[in-house]
């Protein structure tokens, strides 16, 4: 109980903090979902979605999915949901540096731009209440398993040919081209998030706040993502929604190490 309690004063304490994350790489892109939800008896529903995101300042798609899901509410207050997500990450092209065995600086390497599938599966646990009949409080805890599948990259390898007296490189060999096996990968991730929202009967306005912290559970907990989101959503009707948001997100994990500026755009169906 101390742990959980713990973790999500953590996340408090993110909400303010998170903006002024130290940036190694920043960049900005749009986030667009669509969700359809059926409504079923016994408090059962199942979902479907589609999106996409662009990332290095709008210019570039980073990621499309689609999936799958099923929930069910227990209470007033608790429901668990489950799904499946099948996406598409871009990884732009990316250059690393190269040493020699004797760790003499001696060239780099640039991986060519490359689409990698990945399967998600999730459950999740949600909690929520509404105090003096208008601030609505949720917790949500979500296991998260992440298969990346292996895939092959086009690598190009630049090498020094000469050096000058102070070890400096003078020329260079004629760049080669090879394929690179790049293997696949298992995340296993819990993800914490707490959130605030002005939840009004009668208003078709819901502004919120919300926190994440993306644990990685086979790296000792380290913070794989950490997030904040400011948004609104809007309720066109009894069964359709609209919702605007700005997420900024700190990166820390196998996909960069970067600061992430977004606008979330989704439209939510529930019929």
């Amino acid at each position: 109980m101390k742990h959980t309690v713990s973790r999500y004063l953590l996340l408090l304490s993110f909400l303010p903090l998170c903006t002024y994350a130290q940036e190694t790489q920043t960049t900005s892109g749009l986030w667009q979902d669509l969700e359809l939800t059926k409504v079923l008896p016994y408090d059962w529903a199942v979902s479907a979605e589609a999106g996409y995101r662009t990332t290095s300042d709008f210019n570039e798609f980073d990621r499309f999915h689609v999936g799958l899901g099923v929930s069910r509410k227990l209470s007033k207050y608790f429901k668990l949901s489950a799904g499946y997500i099948f996406m598409t990450k871009h990884f732009l092209e990316e250059t690393t540096p190269h040493y020699s065995s004797s760790g003499l600086y001696n060239g780099y390497n640039v991986d060519a731009e490359h689409w990698t599938p990945r399967h998600r599966a999730y459950f999740d646990i949600a909690a929520d209440k509404r105090f003096w009949k208008t601030l609505r409080i949720s917790l949500r805890e979500r296991y998260q398993y992440t298969h990346q599948l292996a895939r092959s990259v086009e690598r190009t390898k630049y090498r020094a040919d000469s050096y000058d007296a102070a070890g400096n490189i003078v020329d260079w060999e004629d760049p080669e081209t090879t394929i690179k096996e790049k293997s696949a990968k298992n995340r296993h991730l819990l993800r914490s998030r707490l959130k605030f929202a002005i939840d009004k009967k009668g208003w078709d306005w819901e502004p919120y706040v919300s926190a994440e912290i993306h644990n990685n559970l086979r790296e000792d907990w380290h913070f794989d993502k950490i997030r904040a989101s400011v948004g609104v959503d809007y309720s066109v009707s009894k069964v359709a929604e609209i919702g605007v948001a700005y997420i900024f997100t700190h990166e820390n994990d196998d996909d960069g190490d970067e600061n992430v500026h977004a606008v979330s755009v989704g439209y939510k169906y529930k019929f």
